[in-house]
């Protein structure tokens, strides 16, 4: 980054991630199991919603 002369940090990539999947009309949940927001996820999402991986990765991908 100090070569590049860019101010950006790690953090910086989860809000271009999250931004890009949002904008490609991934449904939320998926996004928050994606970047392990379990503090901002309902019981029911932490607990009862279970994904296979492949959701996952379709979603990035």
């Amino acid at each position: 980054m100090e070569r590049m002369k860019m101010k950006h940090t790690p953090h910086d990539t989860r809000h271009t991630c999250i931004s890009l999947l949002t904008k490609a009309d991934v449904n939320p949940t998926t996004i928050k199991k994606i970047v392990g927001h379990k503090g901002a996820m309902s019981l029911t999402e932490k607990v009862y919603t279970h994904m296979h991986y492949q959701t996952l990765l379709d979603a990035i991908n």
